[in-house]
C-alpha cells in the first residue's frame, strides 16, 4: 500500500496520542537533540528506530543508541574458546 498518488503528492495522515507526563519529557528532550518540532521529532525518531532495526540485524555492526546521525563502524567479532 503506498502513500503516493499518481500525481507524486504524497499524503499525510495525522494522529493523536496521549502521553504521560514521562513521555512529555522524553519527547522535549527529543526535540531538544534533533533540533524539531515535536512532530518533526516523532517522524525522526520513527524512521532512525526502523533504520537502526535494519542494522542491528548485520552482523558485526555497532551503532550507539541516542546519537542523532550515529556513526558506523565494523567490529570484527572471533569465537574464542574460554580457556585462550
Amino acid at each position: 500500500m503506498s502513500d503516493v498518488s499518481d500525481t507524486n503528492e504524497v499524503k499525510t495522515r495525522s494522529f493523536t496520542i496521549r502521553l504521560t507526563p514521562e513521555d512529555q519529557a522524553a519527547l522535549a528532550e527529543l526535540c531538544d537533540l534533533y533540533g524539531l518540532d515535536r512532530p518533526g521529532s516523532l517522524r525522526r525518531a520513527v524512521r532512525q528506530v526502523l533504520a537502526w532495526k535494519k542494522k542491528l540485524g548485520k552482523s558485526g555492526y555497532f551503532v550507539p543508541a541516542g546519537e542523532s546521525e550515529p556513526p558506523e563502524f565494523l567490529i570484527r567479532l572471533e569465537r574464542r574458546d574460554a580457556h585462550e
